[in-house]
């Protein structure tokens, strides 16, 4: 979800950014499409026995859009990889209880205005910026898209 996975999205030699771009929609359609076919009072519900609402869920979705993004501008700016100031698991905690007392509605505008500029950031990278580090931001973009969505994807149950 939010280090580089064992491979990039796109092109596995050279990722190319029309290439990741294509693959990130897709993903995000398929989960998008999964999110907002569910009644949202759905989303209230727990994952499993004492796991984060499905709402919570969407929430840390949105939240690594939003680190994924500054991430990668901040490699744009600066050319070497943006690491994480802090561990992944506070910041999945933050999230979650970001989530609490909000709406459904909410969420649901936050994460896709957070796809929004997660996929505008990735269309300013260049294809060599993609291939630097050893695909650094490549696996940026592939760890907090498709496979973050595949990733969650259980976690909506069935319709």
């Amino acid at each position: 979800m939010t280090e580089p996975g064992s491979a990039p999205v796109g092109a596995a030699d050279s990722p190319n950014v029309r290439d990741i771009l294509a693959r990130m929609d897709a993903g995000w359609a398929a989960f998008h499409g999964r999110v907002t076919s569910m009644p949202t009072e759905k989303l209230a519900d727990r994952i499993g026995d004492d796991g984060w609402t499905r709402k919570q869920m969407l929430a840390h979705i949105a939240a690594w859009h939003d680190l994924a993004t500054e991430r990668l501008a901040r490699f744009a700016d600066s050319g070497e990889p943006a690491h994480l100031a802090e561990e992944d698991d506070a910041i999945n905690a933050r999230a979650a209880r970001a989530a609490e007392g909000r709406t459904s509605g909410e969420i649901l505008l936050a994460m896709a205005d957070s796809y929004r500029r997660f996929r505008r950031q990735v269309n300013t990278l260049t294809d060599a910026q993609l291939g630097a580090h050893d695909a650094w931001a490549a696996g940026i973009v592939a760890g907090n898209s498709v496979e973050h969505y595949e990733e969650h994807l259980a976690d909506l149950g069935t319709k």
